[in-house]
C-alpha cells in the first residue's frame, strides 16, 4: 500500500504548494500567514485532499485563482466581498475544530513528516 502521505503530495498532480499557494485567501488577507489562512490551509490538507473530489477541486483552484487575483485583486469592493465571505467560512470551520494557530502545509516544512500533522493545531 502506497503511503498516504506521499500520495497527498507527489501523486495527486497538485504541483507547487509554495507560500503563494494560497492565491484568493493572501490576497484577501494580505498574508500567507495569518490565522484565517492558517485556518483554511488548514482545510486544504485535512479535509479537501482526503478525496478525490477534493483534490481536484485544490486542482482547479491552482490552476483558476492565480489569474483571478491577477485580473481582480487590485478591486478594493471585491476584497472586502470576499473577506465577508471567508471570514463566515473560517468561523465556520473553526467551530468545527480547525486551528487559527501558525501551520506548516502538509506537504512543505520540517513537520511534513505526516506523524506530526494535525489539522487542529497544537
Amino acid at each position: 500500500m502506497a503511503n498516504d502521505f506521499e500520495n497527498l503530495c507527489n501523486g495527486s498532480g497538485l504541483g507547487d504548494d509554495s507560500k503563494d499557494g494560497c492565491y484568493i485567501a493572501t490576497a484577501v488577507y494580505g498574508s500567507y500567514d495569518c490565522p484565517q489562512v492558517w485556518t483554511l490551509r488548514r482545510f486544504r490538507d485535512a479535509r479537501l485532499r482526503r478525496s478525490p473530489p477534493g483534490r481536484a477541486l485544490v486542482r482547479l483552484y491552482y490552476a483558476v485563482s492565480p489569474a483571478l487575483v491577477r485580473r481582480f485583486g487590485h478591486i478594493g469592493w471585491l476584497r472586502r466581498v470576499l473577506r465577508t465571505l471567508l471570514d463566515g467560512f473560517v468561523f465556520h470551520l473553526r467551530r468545527q475544530g480547525l486551528a487559527g494557530t501558525p501551520y506548516e502545509d502538509l506537504c512543505r516544512g520540517p513537520s511534513s513528516g505526516g506523524s506530526s500533522f494535525s489539522p487542529r493545531g497544537g
